[in-house]
């Protein structure tokens, strides 16, 4: 391979620069901005397969120099091309040989320096000669360092090959888990429902299996406590200790019926019902308590206030929060009840509220709700009414709240699932 000189700006405008005085701007030789490039320039001849120019700007990127770039000749490109890229400088020159005039091809590769350092090139080319028949003779192109940005993709390639390798091995260790996690819920699963088998069996040998010996056991209570004149008293007060734990147990067991018909029972069937005629009826039911405890009572529902719930559940519901602001009227002030429905953001909402002995809340909230709790001491009950009502709201997909200052009263909402009126429900 053959080196010439630098090219220089040739004829009258190499003249007309060295005419001009040594003060003016003199207009810059080919040569200065070829050295001037950040990259190095050069010709490359296809007959050859030889760089026939290069600017000395090669030595700065390979580390050799001149007279050691002429000493290759046509080896040049064999020598600093990285061998692992050769089949790409191949495919580069072909297309370069089917490439149009004013068109550029570029290509990215690695060579090695003098003292074997690998760098990345990015050379830019152009068809520069070309035969009588159109073939390509040779081109001229521009090679830049590309080395540090080379690095920083091929940086990125890696570290995002092993995030992805990464997030893979996380993927599978979460899908792993997931499986377990499955395979446990499933095993979970059937234990709870071995569980909830025997507590079905229990429930049912505690609210069938045992009524009749109790019932029994409250009969010969009753028919001891008809013969007491005949007793001493300690024998008279131990008959009326055994008839008040009999029935206690029946009640107890009475409860339980209660609960496990809830638990148990199917999915109830819901129907439109009009709150309105579902209040008159509970407070039908209940007037004797009503006039009993002289409870002035507030209807302020409109006619056709429907909502969608089961229509024996909803009887048992409003008894419960009615006839529990009964119990509990306070004996220093007439008993007033309010019953108020209002379309809510939740849902349909029926509110009771009493001006009753009232509730501690919260400390008291547990024992509202709960099985077999009680937040007063007096009067006498079960603990069971609220507990079934709240039971059969959250199952049918509502709610009942409370909120309650001592010795002011107390307030139940109850909140129904949301649905449209059906047209024409009677």
């Amino acid at each position: 391979m053959t080196l010439p000189d630098p090219l220089h700006i040739a004829g009258p405008a190499r003249a007309e620069a060295d005419a001009q005085p040594p003060h003016a701007l003199r207009a810059p030789t080919i040569e200065q901005v070829i050295g001037l490039m950040p990259g190095f320039v050069y010709v490359f001849d296809h007959e050859t397969g030889e760089n026939v120019y290069t600017n000395r700007s090669v030595g700065v990127h390979l580390g050799y120099s001149s007279e050691e770039i002429r000493a290759m000749g046509s080896a040049m490109m064999m020598h600093v091309i990285h061998p692992d890229d050769a089949p790409l400088i191949e495919t580069h020159l072909a297309q370069i040989a089917d490439l149009a005039d004013g068109r550029q091809c570029t290509v990215d590769y690695r060579v090695l320096t003098k003292t074997n350092k690998v760098i990345w090139l990015r050379s830019v080319d152009a068809v520069f000669d070309r035969a009588a028949n159109g073939r390509v003779l040779r081109h001229i192109g521009c090679a830049s360092d590309m080395t540090v940005k080379k690095e920083a993709v091929l940086r990125l390639a890696e570290l995002n090959a092993d995030l992805e390798a990464q997030v893979a091995q996380r993927t599978q260790a979460f899908a792993d888990l997931n499986t377990e996690l499955e395979m446990r819920i499933r095993e979970r699963t059937v234990e709870l429902e071995n569980a909830l088998s025997e507590l079905e069996d229990i429930t049912y040998t505690a609210t069938h299996d045992l009524k009749v010996p109790v019932n029994n056991l409250c009969r010969l209570g009753h028919m001891l406590e008809q013969s007491t004149d005949t007793m001493t008293q300690e024998q008279a007060e131990e008959v009326a200790w055994i008839s008040t734990c009999a029935q206690q147990l029946n009640d107890k067991i009475a409860a339980l019926v209660r609960i496990s018909q809830i638990r148990l029972a199917d999915e109830p069937k819901f129907l439109p019902s009009d709150l309105s005629v579902v209040a008159r009826k509970t407070l039908h039911t209940l007037r004797p308590a009503l006039v009993q405890s002289g409870a002035k009572v507030e209807v302020d529902i409109p006619n056709d206030s429907w909502v969608s719930y089961c229509p024996v559940e909803i009887d048992s519901v409003l008894e419960a929060v009615v006839d529990n602001a009964v119990r509990y009227a306070d004996p220093a002030r007439p008993a007033r009840i309010v019953l108020k429905f209002s379309e809510e953001p939740d849902g349909p909402t029926l509110s009771v509220a009493d001006n009753g002995t009232g509730l501690s809340l919260p400390a008291d909230l547990p024992k509202v709700f709960g099985l077999f709790q009680r937040a007063h001491k007096a009067p006498h009950g079960d603990g069971m009414a609220l507990h079934c009502a709240q039971r059969r709201i959250k199952r049918a997909g509502g709610q009942i709240t409370v909120s309650s200052t001592k010795g002011q009263g107390a307030e139940f909402k109850i909140v129904f699932r949301k649905e449209e009126a059906p047209d024409g429900a009677a």
